[in-house]
């Protein structure tokens, strides 16, 4: 096994990934891949070792797709996401690089437009990620290297525009890594194969750090909206049971409604109401489908806030497609 039969599977996908990107129909379980599907509420579940959480923005009726590929030194993922926010990192002497598989540029992090920029998260990151739409994204994971350029980024997050061509040759290790890993696991469960596979990953990122073209310093404004959101959120949950006015949240954040407005929806795309009312939604589905067995459908809507049980029922079920009642139902029978 050498790097001349990567280079047969390399060319053969290169030819196919000129008209499409990356998809799970092109993929299947092996010895070499794992391939899972999620619905919203087990989602977290895959995200721990990241020390991120997602709240969907929406249920939608599409599962969400996970193929893992496990390499002595790093593992690489493909990943089908939802409509969500994502909160985190916490990635303790660790790297995650994040690799846009398709064209969307709706997604930001703590403010900033995303794109199609590769995203680097090191160490402990404040971060709030905003997908409105669901995407493929490769992700690999790894240890931190002493060594450059990854010794010069600091902890926290970082947007890097590479040169085109360094960016399609990282989508295409990707696709072909994975579509080897589906349909020639013997290859990827040589240890020579896997250290080929690994320095061609490591080295296409590390050319994706030396060509990109930098985009500045985060603006203040970003990083304060950030901040303001924190601040705002921690109020919200502080006591549920009160829906405080935005004009409210705004005096004991400190900032003008005008700013609390541009902050929330630089950051969570959204009105600071409607935010509140996706935290609490999110809230009561895991209290009706996690808490104790004595729970109701009216405790827990009274206890985020919700007292027109109809109008709740409502928004519920337009969130989740399908009404509190029933996700409780589900929970108590066991099959949630």
């Amino acid at each position: 096994m050498d790097q001349s039969h990567l280079n047969v599977v390399r060319d053969t996908a290169q030819r196919v990934a000129t008209d499409r990107l990356l998809s799970f129909q092109g993929l299947r379980p092996s010895s070499a891949l794992e391939l899972q599907s999620y619905d919203v509420d087990h989602f977290d579940e895959s995200e721990r070792y990241a020390g991120a959480s997602s709240m969907p923005l929406s249920a939608g009726t599409t599962a969400i797709m996970r193929a893992r590929l496990s390499l002595p030194t790093l593992t690489l993922s493909l990943v089908k996401t939802f409509p969500r926010i994502v909160r985190g990192y916490q990635l303790t002497n660790a790297i995650a690089v994040s690799v846009p598989m398709d064209h969307v540029n709706s997604a930001r992090i703590n403010g900033q437009p995303i794109g199609s920029s590769v995203v680097v998260l090191k160490g402990d990151s404040d971060c709030l990620v905003y997908e409105p739409e669901g995407r493929p994204i490769g992700i690999v994971y790894f240890s931190a290297p002493t060594h450059e350029p990854w010794a010069q980024l600091g902890d926290g997050y970082h947007l890097l525009n590479p040169a085109s061509d360094v960016l399609v040759s990282l989508r295409r290790l990707i696709t072909v890594t994975l579509e080897t890993a589906a349909y020639d696991p013997d290859f990827l469960n040589d240890p020579t194969s896997q250290a080929v596979v690994e320095r061609s990953l490591l080295d296409t990122m590390e050319a994706a750090i030396r060509t990109n073209v930098g985009g500045g310093p985060v603006p203040s404004a970003t990083d304060g909206y950030r901040r303001i959101v924190a601040d705002m959120e921690r109020l919200i949950r502080r006591n549920l049971t009160i829906w405080p006015k935005t004009t409210e949240l705004a005096e004991q954040v400190g900032v003008s409604v005008r700013t609390l407005q541009s902050a929330t929806l630089a950051i969570c795309g959204m009105s600071p109401h409607r935010y509140s009312r996706v935290l609490r939604l999110w809230s009561v589905r895991r209290q009706l489908r996690l808490g104790p067995g004595r729970r109701s459908v009216k405790s827990c809507a009274i206890a985020h806030g919700f007292w027109h049980l109809s109008e709740f029922a409502a928004s519920y079920r337009a969130a989740f497609g399908e009404l509190p009642s029933e996700t409780l139902n589900r929970s108590l029978r066991g099959t949630i």
